[in-house]
């Protein structure tokens, strides 16, 4: 049940980064890396994940310090490595040792071999599902960036998989792939060869978020009671009418267990209740998509 609590009509803050990556699995190239697909074929996975890292700053010091934009910005981009990058200081998505079908960093299946996933930079690097262990591709221990301490999206590691992390998607020689000059000009190179042609397989759209496309929820949402028993509330506020609320929980193994639609909703704070009393005790994820973005991911904690 979703229930208007207030309607109201502002403008908001809106200093985010907007940003949508593409990936068109056809024009990949090399078949080993290539989600399943490439030269010409498409990929044809229900669920492909997008694994990203964000370089803020220059860590080259014993303390992170982020007090030169221009030192950050050569560090990030200079970080660019095949493999083990120390470009990875912030990261969303479960690799590692073993893969997780748990819904953090899902793209959306968009047919023909082509997904896509889009977020606002600031938020969704910022949030509890960036991981905080050493996984696969991360040369320094990832942690949530701290925005109040400075650092800006210079440069973005990137790489794609099926649930399990059988299939894998990256660059040419099957090394990772890299978005540089995010607040520029946003491009998409390789990590086998970073002055050579850019990926041909990727599209990126990255622009200041307006009011128009600021529908995080991440300064805006309350889970509660979490950990919760019988039933706990999802409290959220939309800053953008008309707006599709689209509410799904996931397992930890990644599997749907609730979704709830509204269509054409407006502008306020809601309340949805949720009845946990028949969910087994553990983890799991509650997802907010707007208008098919995915604005805000959290955990909650069901116990007995």
């Amino acid at each position: 049940m979703l229930i208007s609590a207030l309607l109201f009509s502002q403008t908001p803050w809106t200093g985010r980064t907007y940003c949508k990556i593409t990936l068109d699995t056809k024009l990949m190239e090399n078949p080993s890396c290539s989600l399943g697909g490439g030269g010409g074929m498409p990929a044809t996975w229900d669920k492909v994940y997008a694994h990203l890292g964000l370089c803020t700053c220059n860590i080259e010091s014993e303390e992170r310090d982020c007090s030169s934009e221009s030192a950050n910005e050569i560090f990030c981009y200079s970080q660019i490595t095949p493999f083990q990058s120390l470009v990875w200081q912030h990261v969303v998505g479960n690799w590692g040792e073993i893969a997780e079908d748990d819904g953090v960093g899902l793209m959306v299946t968009e047919g023909d071999g082509v997904y896509s996933i889009e977020f606002i930079v600031e938020d969704y690097f910022s949030s509890a599902d960036v991981s905080t262990e050493l996984g696969e591709t991360s040369a320094v221990p990832s942690m949530p960036w701290d925005v109040n301490l400075g650092g800006k999206p210079y440069t973005m590691g990137m790489v794609f998989r099926n649930t399990d992390g059988t299939s894998s998607g990256r660059d040419a020689l099957c090394k990772d792939l890299f978005m540089v000059d995010i607040l520029g000009t946003p491009t998409i190179i390789q990590g086998s060869d970073p002055e050579g042609q850019t990926f041909p397989a990727m599209t990126v759209d990255v622009h200041d978020a307006g009011i128009d496309e600021i529908m995080t929820l991440s300064d805006n949402t309350m889970i509660y009671p979490n950990p919760a028993n019988e039933e706990f509330l999802i409290n959220f506020k939309l800053v953008k009418g008309d707006t599709d609320v689209k509410i799904r929980i996931f397992d930890v193994q990644g599997k749907l267990i609730s979704e709830d639609i509204y269509d054409s909703q407006n502008i306020g704070w809601y309340n949805h209740k949720v009845s946990s009393a028949s969910f087994e005790p553990g983890i799991y994820m509650v997802q907010i998509a707007l208008d098919n973005y995915v604005a805000h991911t959290e955990r909650v904690h069901i116990i007995r």
